[in-house]
């Protein structure tokens, strides 16, 4: 790779940062080209010399999101040593760590990315459709596996399986975030915990795996108490918000 070539990379590097981090801050929606080009001390034009349009460079966040899961998950699910749940707590590790870091970023800003303003329906596609590439490429070909030594069963195929799941581990985060940005956080600490124990329960279903072992692989415990913190966050910034407003 030539000085220009390294320049370019680095420059796209910086675009794609910068903007993921102002999709944070502000939300998609409200973020313009402008902001962006702003902030990363780029001309407008020099911007879309790079990308096309707003839409481009979240296309670009989102498939760098996938390759880097995949390139991280793929050397887990190709060692024939370890069981399948044991790969799968590593996996888990991972993506929980991952997940729960951005959660925490995002609602000590009170914003997600998804939260914040993308109407797009394509968009929000997008980013469904490569969530989904991840379960199917990674841990359809574990529950195979997992099947084959007796490590759980369930009917049909894995790769159908890994839908279900995945819509299921989304359906839990949408649910949660929903809890999280409610008005009233009156019972927030119990509609949480129900739904981590509705999501083990329904994988202990699907899986024909006992409870504790879900929840141990899934690491239920440690995400209950990293959403607790996080809930916690959320009440001290809208107290503070509240008072604030009061004194006006």
């Amino acid at each position: 790779m030539n000085k220009r070539e390294k320049q370019k990379e680095e420059t796209v590097d910086d675009i794609l940062r910068i903007s993921e981090e102002l999709f944070h801050e502000q939300g998609y929606e409200k973020t313009t080209i402008q902001n962006i080009a702003d902030r990363c001390g780029l001309s407008k034009g020099a911007l879309y010399h790079h990308f096309r349009s707003k839409e481009e460079v979240l296309k670009s966040i989102c498939f760098r999101h996938y390759t880097c899961l995949k390139e991280t998950f793929l050397p887990i699910v190709e060692d024939p040593e370890p069981s399948m749940m044991e790969k799968l707590r590593r996996i888990m590790t991972i993506a929980r760590n991952s997940q729960m870091n951005t959660a925490s970023a995002s609602f000590s800003k009170g914003k997600s990315i998804k939260s914040s303003g993308i109407k797009n329906a394509a968009l929000e596609k997008l980013l469904d459709n490569y969530s989904e590439m991840i379960y199917i490429e990674i841990f359809a070909p574990l529950l195979d596996d997992g099947r084959e030594r007796g490590e759980c069963s369930f009917p049909g195929s894995a790769e159908v399986m890994a839908v279900f799941i995945h819509h299921l581990d989304t359906g839990m985060s949408e649910q949660l975030n929903r809890i999280l940005f409610d008005k009233d956080h009156t019972s927030s600490e119990e509609k949480i915990r129900d739904v981590i124990n509705g999501f083990t329960f329904a994988l202990t279903q699907l899986l024909n795996i006992d409870e504790e072992t879900i929840a141990d692989v899934t690491l239920a415990d440690k995400m209950l108490e990293q959403y607790l913190e996080i809930l916690k966050k959320v009440r001290l910034r809208k107290k503070r918000y509240d008072k604030g407003k009061n004194t006006e």
